[in-house]
């Protein structure tokens, strides 16, 4: 009898990562949008906070895949020792 208990949970994970990532770059760009600088200092700094959020926010849909491809990689080696 095979138990798929762990399998749901890293599935649960997953949906919760891509969530995570989702409602994050939501929050983000909103208060984001309502700040503004009261010197060109200010307004320096959040123009490069948006531009690292952007390569972040960016770069997150990789590490899901990375999530992904490790799971799928890990259901093979367990399909090939049994």
């Amino acid at each position: 009898m095979s138990d798929n208990s762990g399998f749901t949970q890293v599935v649960g994970g997953l949906i919760a990562l891509l969530v995570t990532i989702s409602v994050g770059a939501l929050v983000f760009w909103e208060i984001s949008d309502n700040f503004e600088g009261g010197s060109a200092e200010a307004n320096e700094s959040m123009a490069e906070v948006d531009d690292m959020a952007t390569t972040v926010f960016d770069l997150l849909p990789i590490v899901a895949l990375v999530v992904v491809a490790s799971i799928v990689i890990g259901i093979v080696v367990k399909m090939g020792g049994e």
